[in-house]
């Protein structure tokens, strides 16, 4: 008796499993209702910016900031109001399948099904939202960042009206979502007219596509800010591919570095991409060869 009384007052030798904060709870759509408390939000809400601007630290130690990518995803706030980064992202260094990104990405889906279950339109939800969209945008994860923008522009803006600089902001992303990512380029044209949208540079971008005005594209780019850049490497492929067949039909040889500036890419990742023809003689780019008399 004495020896089963101190076994069972020996302490297991089994840990307790260890639950990831971001798994404790489920989807709503699932059937889980563990989230539609709002202090539960607001805690969850805390939880996943913990872990985000914890794994883009790390990361930036990493990459060293790598072409300003990291300094875009830092400056993300919580702050409706905070400026927003203007540097100019080339190489993604953090996207939506980066190590440690999955689990944040589906814990952001939670907590948006939550706050639309709750039907929730304060100004927490508006910050959720604003937050949600800026980083997915960053992470180039459109199923995220698409059906945020809506709920925040058609939802939560006709409750709790965002500021006009708000407005213009994330109404230009709708726009350039449409025409760089979904390439309807009508459709954006009339959201620019619902909301009566004042951006010459988001105009800019949108003559650009209609025209194949390349050079205009690429202005637009560089004067653009980081979210504005990242949305717009939807049409980049396109709009380099409209270049390339514009060199083709307008010259017989160019110049290599004239090649690269209009393309933005070097020469040698431009013919194997696109399966080129053309040949690089010194620092000239032979594109049709004469023939001989």
């Amino acid at each position: 008796m004495a020896y089963r009384q101190q076994q069972k007052e020996r302490p297991s030798r089994l840990r307790p499993p260890q639950i990831d904060p971001l798994d404790s709870v489920g989807l709503v759509s699932k059937g889980d209702q563990s989230l539609l408390n709002h202090k539960t939000q607001e805690d969850y809400f805390h939880t996943i910016t913990t872990r985000y601007h914890a794994l883009v630290g790390a990361s930036e130690g990493q990459a060293q900031d790598k072409d300003g990518f990291i300094t875009g995803l830092a400056s993300l706030s919580l702050n409706q109001n905070a400026p927003l980064a203007t540097s100019a992202p080339m190489a993604a260094q953090i996207s939506a399948s980066s190590p440690g990104m999955p689990p944040i990405i589906m814990a952001m889906r939670k907590l948006r099904e939550a706050i639309v279950a709750s039907s929730r339109v304060d100004d927490f939800a508006k910050t959720v939202y604003i937050f949600i969209v800026r980083t997915t945008i960053l992470l180039g994860h459109p199923e995220s960042y698409h059906p945020a923008l809506l709920h925040l522009i058609r939802c939560i803006h006709s409750t709790r009206p965002l500021s006009k600089e708000d407005e213009t902001e994330f109404v230009g992303y709708y726009m350039l979502d449409l025409a760089c990512r979904q390439q309807d380029l009508a459709d954006a044209f009339r959201v620019q007219n619902i909301y009566d949208h004042r951006s010459g540079r988001i105009g800019m971008i949108l003559t650009a596509l209609v025209h194949g005005n390349w050079v205009l594209f690429g202005k637009a780019k560089v004067a653009g800010n980081v979210y504005e850049k990242r949305l717009m490497e939807w049409a980049g492929v396109r709009m380099t591919d409209h270049v390339v067949r514009c060199l083709g039909k307008s010259y017989l040889s160019v110049s290599k570095a004239y090649v690269e500036r209009c393309t933005g890419m070097p020469w040698e990742r431009l013919k194997e991409s696109r399966k080129l023809l053309w040949t690089c003689e010194g620092q000239t780019v032979v594109i049709k060869q004469t023939k001989k008399p």
